[in-house]
């Protein structure tokens, strides 16, 4: 009997356990890097490897005018597209999860919260750009280019 109770305590403890993946980076802990100055190997320094690092995709940027008749009729249509050619550039995300215990185990009412760190470097590993995006980074749920901004 008392085998059964000590597992029955066991999984629902289990059941409450939080649950968190990754390192947090937080807006103050990032305000020491200098875009077009501050290398990859100096942020790899401070944060660790980035569990995800891939290669900016170069993009298609298209434009369309139109002109109307006095009676509203479109007269003309003229489209321009352009290819942009393709970039040496990376983008390294540093991902951090926390996910809230769940009151029963049975239920699924975890809370999860997600923040994403990420940096982009040219072909020399040098900082282009940096941000956040998501709700635990700083209160906001949005993409935030720190440099940008200032």
């Amino acid at each position: 009997m008392r085998l059964a109770i000590l597992l029955v305590i066991a999984f629902l403890l289990y059941g409450c356990a939080t649950e968190v993946q990754g390192r947090r980076i937080i807006p103050d802990e990032v305000s020491w890097i200098e875009k077009q100055r501050t290398t990859r190997a100096e942020v790899v320094a401070r944060f660790g490897l980035p569990p995800v690092e891939l290669p900016q995709s170069s993009g298609v940027t298209a434009t369309s005018t139109t002109t109307t008749d006095s009676g509203g009729h479109i007269k003309t249509i003229q489209a321009t597209t352009q290819v942009q050619r393709p970039t040496r550039l990376r983008k390294a995300t540093y991902v951090y999860i926390h996910r809230d215990a769940a009151v029963f185990p049975f239920y699924d009412n975890l809370q999860s919260t997600q923040c994403q760190f990420w940096v982009i470097y040219d072909e020399k590993g040098v900082v282009q750009d940096y941000g956040f995006l998501g709700k635990a980074c700083d209160g906001q749920l949005q993409d935030r280019g720190l440099l940008a901004a200032q």
